[in-house]
């Protein structure tokens, strides 16, 4: 298997070339980012920190996966003041968002994963302690850190039955998961089944729930005023914060939307800002737009569209009603954010994968629907206040239950038996 997993990853990275040198633009700028990436700085080289200064290396797949880490690795850092901190990444996107970032002392790319590069690394590095997030397993870095006995742990890990550490065939890859030091879940269940069907000992799991919701309470927490979507919500009417919106919800959406009395109101923030599309929305849905309004122009408006980036997150707290985009497409975006402001949830039928969906769905705080019909039915039982007021009740319940979680991660770490 071995010899497999190592023509598969090389098979896939040569396609990744392939795919830059002709034309491809994601593609291009995973090859290109690699190639003009800075070398790993002097101060951080094994030879040249100074006498106990210990380092961290944290890996993340991409952005997503940073915004979920970056409270454990905050809290890793309080509790053990003068570490360094290097942050990998696999993708563009993380690098280039957080290429400068002031949390870490250095930023790069993942060298290819392969014996030769994965001793490399750690010989060049030599980290005191490695944390990969939620969904990374490359082998060959992951052998290399159990080599060189470095305490290597997987946080806010999560699993779904019909990953292939579970199926009849996938002894390799379950020994993949003992290469860590520690598994550390978001949930009960990822813990059961890891050890029931991933064969994984019960003393390199623990659960400590997901990151993410600290830094998205944190958020919800901090002051924060709009003048013009406090002007579109001011009125005593319901407003939905329709968020990360792509063409697939924006139709599901329409359909309820005809059925919905005319004092609700809706925010629309598309998932990506294609002026095509943008143009084409504002004529359908009669949208005021946020970037060429003043607030006078938004009272009594039904829809507002925001055309910008970097507010969203924050925003959920002028609605009453959340949607979320994405589960019509590909996969569901952020729920937490509105989970954080008590907002009932509504979202496409793709969430399989996320378990915060899940949990918000058990809990009675979250909805899933398949169409647009459904959609208007959903919405329509949110509108009366006692619904809304339960489903409410369920979310800040349930995100008063994940608080914290990125300090008991940090907390298993630092407690953790690494000998």
């Amino acid at each position: 298997m071995p010899i497999l997993y190592r023509l598969g990853t090389a098979l896939y990275h040569t396609a990744i070339r392939l795919a830059g040198a002709v034309g491809n633009p994601k593609a291009k700028e995973w090859v290109q980012g690699r190639k003009n990436a800075a070398p790993l700085p002097d101060h951080l080289r094994p030879e040249r920190r100074k006498a106990g200064e210990k380092l961290l290396w944290v890996h993340c797949a991409s952005l997503g996966e940073w915004e979920q880490g970056r409270p454990v690795v905050e809290a890793l850092q309080a509790a053990n003041p003068g570490w360094k901190t290097v942050l990998t990444f696999y993708s563009p996107s993380g690098y280039q968002r957080c290429k400068n970032s002031e949390i870490v002392d250095f930023v790069t790319y993942l060298p290819p994963d392969s014996p030769r590069n994965a001793d490399q690394w750690q010989r060049e590095l030599r980290p005191d302690l490695a944390v990969f997030v939620k969904y990374e397993f490359w082998y060959y870095h992951l052998e290399a850190l159990f080599s060189y006995k470095v305490p290597t742990f997987l946080v806010a890990a999560s699993f779904r039955a019909d990953q292939r550490f579970f199926s009849k065939s996938g002894d390799w890859w379950r020994g993949v998961l003992q290469l860590f030091t520690g598994i550390i879940t978001q949930t009960e269940s990822d813990a059961r089944l890891l050890m029931n069907r991933g064969g994984v000992p019960a003393e390199i799991v623990r659960v400590g729930g997901d990151p993410r919701m600290d830094r998205t309470l944190a958020l919800a927490e901090a002051p924060f005023e709009d003048p013009l979507l406090a002007a579109f919500t001011a009125p005593a009417v319901t407003t939905i914060i329709a968020g990360s919106v792509w063409p697939d919800d924006l139709k599901a959406l329409w359909l309820a939307w005809d059925k919905l009395p005319d004092t609700v109101r809706i925010i629309l923030a598309p998932h990506e800002l294609h002026k095509q599309e943008l143009a084409q929305t504002q004529v359908q849905w009669s949208a005021k737009r946020y970037t060429q309004s003043q607030a006078e122009e938004l009272t009594g408006a039904r829809v507002l569209l925001l055309d910008t980036i970097g507010i969203l997150s924050r925003a959920y707290r002028y609605g009453e009603l959340a949607y979320v985009g994405g589960a019509f497409r590909t996969g569901l975006h952020n729920t937490l954010e509105p989970l954080a402001y008590g907002l009932p949830t509504v979202f496409g039928p793709k969430h399989q994968k996320f378990p915060e969906a899940a949990a918000a769905i058990a809990g009675g705080g979250a909805f899933s629907v398949t169409s647009g019909g459904e959609l208007a039915v959903v919405l329509e039982e949110l509108l009366d206040e006692e619904n809304r007021a339960r489903a409410s009740k369920a979310q800040r319940a349930l995100a008063g239950a994940n608080a914290g979680a990125a300090a008991r991660t940090a907390q298993l770490i630092n407690n953790w038996d690494h000998d």
